[in-house]
């Protein structure tokens, strides 16, 4: 009884489509290392008897895998490929944990009645899908005025992800004004008493969903808290520059004034910061004839080798 070709009832009466009783087959959505419960919904009140599921895989080979009888819950050989990864939490419903990729195909569970001979059969077809990573949302302020904020929303996913994209506005799904056609970009004029609104992109795969959100009073004002930043610095640029050298100027004339300077040289130089060690550092001292000939005496009155 380990496979299929060793149970009372030959496989064409296990296929999706050819079950005792016209079973029809059930759609699974499961994502990568998560679980599912494949649960059949039974046509009988009579209690169960007996319950066997069996897997068919891409090998195209059916395998028995669980069964529930007289002794509960059984595993024909629990060296399986699905090892501890499943049980039986009552009569008929199978789960499997920890998915992978290889456990897509199609399971059939097969169901004895104690008061009845019919046999029914419920196939399900499983599909495991890798998870889905949450979407990145670009956003780029086109334009901004006391009319309202113009922006550019654009929702991405990596290139290899199995998944699609749409737009929602406060979390309702509807076809959006400004939308590109690609289910990823956004093109909106938004007026002022609409900046409360939030845009959701969603990205969905038949497992799962991912979404991300943005704000667009956040986003409007951000934006325009960095414009009106970079206006300041430039004007502060603008006034810091002719500020600075006024200022050397008028300390160069307070030296000429004090020292006799001259002010026909560079106006920048002599303008650098004073060091922490005090005021303005000690200049030569002014060169005269009477200090040019002292010191010619001087040399000449020194002894020669």
């Amino acid at each position: 009884r380990g496979s299929l070709c060793a149970a009372p009832s030959s496989e064409a009466e296990l296929s999706p489509t050819q079950g005792s009783a016209g079973a029809q087959l059930q759609p699974v959505s499961g994502v990568l290392g998560g679980s599912v419960l494949l649960s059949p919904v039974l046509s009988h009140s009579f209690e169960v008897k007996t319950a066997e599921w069996y897997f068919r895989g891409g090998t195209g080979k059916t395998i028995q895998v669980a069964e529930f009888g007289p002794k509960g819950f059984e595993r024909p050989d629990p060296h399986d490929r699905f090892k501890q990864r499943l049980e039986m939490p009552n009569a008929t419903a199978l789960r499997i944990g920890g998915l992978e990729l290889g456990d897509s195909g199609i399971y059939v569970v097969r169901i004895k009645y104690h008061s009845t001979v019919e046999v029914e059969d419920q196939d399900f077809n499983l599909s495991v899908y890798d998870p889905v990573p949450p979407p990145l949302i670009q956003t780029q302020l086109l334009s901004r005025s006391p009319q309202g904020c113009n922006v550019t929303l654009r929702c991405s996913l990596p290139p290899t992800t199995l998944a699609w994209t749409s737009w929602h506005l406060d979390n309702t799904s509807g076809t959006l004004q400004g939308h590109s056609g690609d289910g990823q970009t956004l093109f909106l004029a938004i007026p002022p008493d609409a900046l409360d609104a939030t845009y959701t992109c969603v990205a969905r795969s038949p497992a799962e969903e991912q979404s991300s959100s943005v704000s667009l009073r956040a986003l409007c004002q951000l934006e325009g808290g960095r414009q009106r930043w970079a206006i300041c610095l430039g004007v502060l640029a603008a006034i810091a520059g002719p500020l600075s050298i006024l200022c050397c100027l008028r300390r160069r004339r307070r030296k000429a004034d004090e020292g006799g300077g001259d002010l026909n040289g560079d106006p920048k130089k002599g303008c650098g910061v004073p060091r922490a060690g005090g005021g303005v550092p000690p200049s030569d001292p002014l060169r005269t004839i009477y200090s040019e000939v002292g010191a010619g005496k001087h040399s000449l009155a020194q002894p020669q080798a």
